[in-house]
């Protein structure tokens, strides 16, 4: 057949295969043949191709090895990956662009440890992963050597990290993860720990500080903190240390304490002036509520100027919902303000009171947006109260749109 048509229409067909369910893209195959899951199939179906002739096999290792997903639920699968890639005939380490690694929930391999740090080293050898998702790791009891010997996975070639539910033993090592992706276009960096025990006694690397850089900022869109150490002063200064070229168009704050309230809010002003869309989140407890208080006092949104879309999240029982006004007012008259979106979680059309309407200034929007209802929640019935309590101010004009918890 190679000799009939020209190999590029071959690498094309194989290219549609790999593409005929559309949620292939987002979907990683997991080195576990066993399992039954229809998102796996259009892999499958690669797997078969690579066996037709030699000349097919090259396309479909592209596409087979694009990406990883080494699960929690079994390390010896993670395990024998990193013995896979680190073999002398290895013919897909260029292959692998995106890659995600997830611990085990529990902890309990007495003698083994965590298999993520162990096969670090190995995984350092994927020199082409565009995107790293890291799951449940704990990088506190790490061997210095094994630390070292995995950086390299963190590199100019990362344009996508994401970190999360994940401890240090200390900010300047996740600082230095961060420093070392050069060129990355979306963080994300939620619910990171550091682990005081580990942490206080951990001896510091000769020079550890001297190769902390920050990223470059230019690049750099979409950030997504969340809780911990991610918002912590010492992150949040490192990372904007040269705030005026910072080009951020995606910022989502969440989980700030009345602690971080002030060094967030800064945070927040250094970087505005690129912002297009900003998502704040409170969680509903009695710190948040100190956290939210302190934040509107000393918060200055005037440098978002070219923000579009403004979220506001779990505006739980009345929490966050009585800063949404305040918070509306503290942005500049030049804002081209186009969506304001509310996380609720709405059982009823009445819980919309929550939010306070009459001192809500409604600017020339496009789309009111509300997301978390939940499935029995009569939509209706939502649009029809909007509609009475809202209606004037929204001059008719404003779509409003729903987005369904279920």
């Amino acid at each position: 057949m190679a000799d009939i048509f020209p190999p590029e229409i071959f690498d094309t067909i194989l290219d549609h295969v790999y593409l005929l369910d559309e949620e292939a893209k987002s979907n990683y195959y997991a080195l576990d043949c066993s399992l039954q899951r229809d998102s796996i199939k259009p892999v499958k179906t690669l797997l078969r191709c690579s066996l037709v002739c030699r000349s097919w096999l090259p396309r479909t290792r592209l596409h087979t090895f694009d990406s990883i997903y080494l699960p929690h639920y079994d390390r010896t699968i993670g395990v024998t990956f990193g013995a896979l890639v680190a073999h002398p005939l290895c013919t897909f380490r260029s292959h692998v662009r995106r890659l995600s690694l997830q611990e085990s929930y529990s902890h309990n391999f007495p003698g083994e440890g965590f298999w993520i740090n162990s096969v670090l080293p190995q995984l350092a050898l994927l020199t082409h992963v565009e995107d790293v998702s890291i799951y449940n790791a704990h990088f506190t009891n790490v061997a210095e050597e094994e630390w070292r010997a995995g950086l390299p996975l963190f590199g100019p070639q990362v344009k996508r990290l994401d970190m999360q539910s994940m401890y240090f033993d200390r900010v300047s090592r996740m600082s230095e993860l961060v420093s070392r992706c050069t060129n990355l276009e979306s963080l994300a960096l939620r619910y990171i720990f550091l682990d005081n025990d580990v942490g206080a006694g951990a001896p510091q690397a000769q020079g550890d500080d001297m190769v902390i850089t920050t990223p470059s900022s230019r690049i750099l869109q979409s950030l997504s903190l969340q809780y911990g150490i991610a918002i912590s002063a010492e992150f949040l200064t490192w990372l904007c240390a040269t705030p005026g070229s910072m080009k951020i168009l995606t910022v989502e704050l969440g989980c700030v304490s009345i602690e971080d309230a002030h060094h967030v809010a800064r945070f927040l002003y250094d970087i505005g002036q690129s912002i297009t869309s900003l998502a704040i989140d409170f969680w509903d407890t009695s710190d948040s509520k100190d956290g939210q208080d302190a934040f509107c006092r000393v918060a200055d949104l005037t440098t978002l100027t070219k923000l579009e879309t403004l979220r506001f999240g779990y505006a739980g029982r009345g929490l966050l919902a009585k800063q949404v006004p305040s918070i509306l007012a503290k942005l500049n008259s030049p804002c081209l303000l186009k969506e304001i979106r509310f996380h609720l979680m709405m059982d009823k059309a009445a819980d919309l009171e929550m939010i306070d309407w009459e001192n809500i200034v409604i600017r020339p929007l496009e789309v009111l947006s509300f997301d978390g209802a939940i499935e029995e929640v009569n939509l209706e019935e939502v649009k029809t109260w909007l509609q009475e309590h809202v209606g004037e101010r929204l001059n008719r004009n404003v779509e409003i749109r729903f987005y369904m918890l279920y």
